[in-house]
């Protein structure tokens, strides 16, 4: 039996497999945007469009793209109009405005989704005057946290977006096909990103289910390619490896084999002399004990009296008398 097209497995896994969710089986999947935002190394990614529920489309997807590759994410809601807590049936009480202000941190208004490893900070209390240019160090704080951050804004966004933006590596997602929308390039020109298209259609609405159906679309797409990556490595051809190179040849006779002369051992370094401490007291008996020994040899070296030898008749002191 021949074996199946492994490219059949991929264009199955490109599908919606829910149908019951209003997602066909028989629908594919939009095509992939011409740059996948999940393969770039940007953390923060700015998305807008045309219309609150495609700029909600369009947070949602790439949320699941960079779910997908098991990153944590933040979205970010920077519209006043987005109302992207009402998606998740989150509380917008507090949020980026009061984050803008500084009255309170990032972490203590960010909110569970519900969702592992995705987290929403809502707009908060509108204002008469928003903090934009304090955007900077709200990002900052969250970039200690989240590996990702999508922030979602408006076509109407103020310059100090742009501003807060300046020299941050990010990418631009323009949500919708709408290539010629004028607003697009209004916005581009007033925060200074360029907004590249990404696809909206892969998202029928802006709800958790819908994400969840499209994120397990593609975890089951990745792990699919990931096992083809390793199929195609186990069954690459093994590069073995060059044998060595011969030694050249030379005039001695076969099985003649020059005398080895062994080295010379090297001379062991000259020991430095070693200082030794004493204590004063062994000093003065090591002295004692010298000057007896000297005393004993200058007695050893003195002459001794001869005995005299007495015969055994002689009463003891017969010679000593005159």
């Amino acid at each position: 039996m021949d074996e199946p097209d492994p490219t059949t497995y991929v264009i199955a896994a490109t599908r919606a497999p829910f149908p019951q969710h209003g997602i066909g089986a028989d629908a594919p999947a939009a095509a992939s945007t011409a740059r996948a935002p999940e393969r770039t190394h940007a953390w923060l990614h700015v998305v807008s469009g045309h219309a609150p529920e495609v700029i909600a489309r369009g947070a949602f997807e790439l949320a699941a793209r960079f779910l997908a590759r098991r990153h944590r994410v933040l979205i970010v809601d920077a519209g006043p109009r987005l109302h992207l807590h009402r998606r998740f049936a989150r509380e917008s009480r507090w949020g980026v405005v009061e984050c803008l202000t500084g009255t309170l941190p990032v972490l203590g208004l960010v909110q569970d989704t519900g969702r592992l490893g995705l987290y929403l900070l809502a707009y908060g209390t509108p204002t008469r005057v928003t903090q934009w240019p304090q955007l900077g160090r709200l990002l900052d704080e969250a970039k200690q946290c989240f590996s990702r951050v999508v922030l979602a804004f408006e076509t109407d966004a103020p310059e100090e977006i742009g501003a807060a933006l300046a020299g941050r590596h990010l990418e631009g997602w323009w949500a919708g096909d709408a290539p010629g929308d004028r607003r697009r390039e209004r916005l581009v020109g007033r925060i200074g990103v360029p907004l590249e298209a990404l696809a909206a259609d892969t998202l029928p609405r802006a709800t958790l289910d819908q994400m969840d159906q499209r994120l397990w679309a593609l975890a089951a797409d990745h792990a699919i390619r990931e096992a083809l990556k390793a199929m195609d490595e186990r069954d690459a051809p093994v590069v073995t490896a060059a044998p060595p190179a011969r030694p050249p040849a030379s005039d001695e006779p076969p099985g003649f084999a020059a005398p080895r002369v062994a080295a010379a051992p090297p001379a062991p370094a000259p020991a430095e002399p070693a200082t030794m401490g004493c204590d004063p007291r062994v000093r003065e008996r090591l002295r004692f004990l010298l000057w007896m020994r000297r005393l004993g040899s200058e007695g050893a070296d003195a002459p001794r009296p001869v005995p005299v030898r007495r015969s055994a008749r002689e009463p003891v002191g017969a010679g000593d008398r005159t």
